[in-house]
């Protein structure tokens, strides 16, 4: 009985053994993740799934060894490359780019049909797309360095090719040369993300409105590439193509209009604004429309709504506009007195100072809730001054007029500490280089080849003692 329990226990040690050894490999395999060659299906339920992609990406040479890499919520991206942090924050930022892109167009439960590989490397240099075609599709893919860490202009990078995604759908077999977007799209669309979002630039967009530095329609779409603008110019393009999105997102129809917009858009290599018309005909009632429509939208969205609260230094410069009144006297001239000589208005017959203070006193009340909440205090006094000088009334309004101005000069004094305050936060706590500095050395550039040369009196007197303390500076010889 012995001998057959003995034979029994050495079998089935024989089989426990067998069983470890051919399993183990698996188990190590699922362990390192998924091979190289598993490329995620597309999200299109009976397309064919695309070939593998890693003769072009993996270039390990030994296709036997599995590589590393990390889905998004969608399966649509796939990373390789780089650690598990990494990976998932890249699926992650493109993930949230693809919901963005998808929620603009009314789009948010529609699937993807190719997939988009995204290859991270350790060696320094640019962004590279590519595009394949394939028996079934296309597959589309980016490489992405991290030598300097997360790379400049990422996101319009895979926004561009989420849009060349969507324009190659349902295209499969057909004669595609050359695909691309223009780049106004790809700003004006990551521009309206940050509009939908809430994320609203109104002071920008005035002050490119105040100094015309916006672009015209004909004008956004002939620019190719934002390198070697200066800061101002690339705020003032990117600006105009989002009011440009917006306005054509906004149109009746517009989302699905863009939706067809963009199914052309990628392979398309005639005439922009007359693609755009051909999309949007409710735009199309002249040659002027697309930009009068334009120019609409960018005058909404230069616009605070009127919850919004403005920073002192606003209030400031608009409480400077609005404490004035002018009006011309008997001979025609125009005569304007601000909110420190409103005493003079005394001078003026009852009936013409009620003609001339009520509407300013209205404008003032309307923005009492506008202006900061510090200088709420301030514009009610004006507004009580107002009221007591329409009833000719003189208590105190040189004293009470001068105390105004000095709390305005203390609060505009705050509002410039606070502005250059928050400013050199934002520089030194600033984990990204824009390399926008290119205007300042052109400037610096300009400036040292002029001739230096002083004219006028002042000038002279500003040469001579120029070389008299050079001389005094110099060392006396012995």
């Amino acid at each position: 009985m012995s001998f057959f329990v003995c034979v029994n226990l050495v079998r089935r040690s024989l089989a426990c053994i067998l069983w470890f050894v051919c399993i183990l490999p698996e188990i190590q395999g699922q362990s390192e993740g998924p091979s190289l060659e598993d490329v995620p299906q597309p999200g299109v339920a009976g397309q064919a799934p695309a070939p593998s992609i890693a003769a072009e990406l993996s270039e390990e040479g030994d296709s036997r060894k599995p590589a590393t890499r990390t889905e998004s919520e969608s399966r649509q991206f796939v990373v390789y490359g780089a650690d598990f942090s990494t990976r998932v924050a890249l699926a992650s930022l493109a993930e949230d780019t693809r919901v963005a892109l998808m929620q603009t167009i009314g789009k948010e439960d529609e699937q993807w049909e190719h997939s988009i590989v995204i290859q991270l490397r350790e060696e320094e240099g640019p962004i590279k797309t590519a595009y394949f075609e394939v028996p079934g599709g296309y597959r589309i893919q980016i490489e992405i360095s991290l030598a300097r860490g997360k790379p400049v202009g990422l996101e319009g990078a895979l926004l561009e090719l989420l849009l060349i995604e969507y324009g190659l759908r349902d295209r499969a077999g057909e004669a595609v040369e050359s695909v691309g977007v223009p780049l106004w799209l790809v700003e004006g669309m990551r521009e309206s993300f940050r509009w939908g979002e809430g994320v609203r630039e109104y002071g920008m967009y005035q002050a490119l409105f105040d100094k015309n530095e916006l672009y015209p329609v004909e004008k956004i779409m002939r620019v190719q590439r934002l390198e070697g603008m200066d800061p101002i110019s690339k705020a003032a393009f990117q600006a105009s193509s989002g009011a440009l999105v917006i306005s054509l997102l906004e149109q009746d129809g517009g989302q699905e209009s863009m939706r067809t917009m963009l199914g052309e858009l990628s392979t398309f290599e005639g005439d922009q604004v007359a693609l755009v018309r051909k999309h949007f005909p409710g735009m199309n009632l002249g040659p002027e429309s697309l930009s009068k429509w334009w120019a609409l939208q960018l005058a909404q969205m230069a616009e605070k709504p009127f919850p919004y609260v403005l920073t002192i230094n606003e209030t400031e410069r608009r409480l400077q506009e609005l404490l004035e009144v002018r009006f011309n006297d008997s001979s025609g001239s125009l005569i304007a007195i601000g909110a420190s000589d409103f005493r003079d208005l005394l001078a003026l017959p009852i009936r013409e100072r009620e003609t001339r203070i009520l509407p300013l006193a209205e404008r003032v009340r309307q923005f009492y809730y506008r202006a900061f909440p510090a200088h709420r205090p301030v514009v009610r006094e004006y507004l009580l001054i107002l009221g007591e000088i329409v009833a000719d009334k003189d208590e105190r309004l040189a004293e009470r007029l001068h105390d105004l101005q000095s709390e305005r000069n203390r609060l505009a004094a705050l509002g410039n500490r606070t502005r250059d305050y928050l400013e050199w936060y934002r520089i030194t706590s600033s984990e990204e280089l824009t390399g926008g500095f290119d205007s300042f050395v052109e400037i610096k550039n300009r400036l040292e080849a002029m001739s230096g040369k002083n004219e006028g009196p002042i000038g002279v007197y500003m040469d001579s003692m120029q070389r008299l303390f050079s001389e005094q500076a110099r060392p006396q010889s012995p």
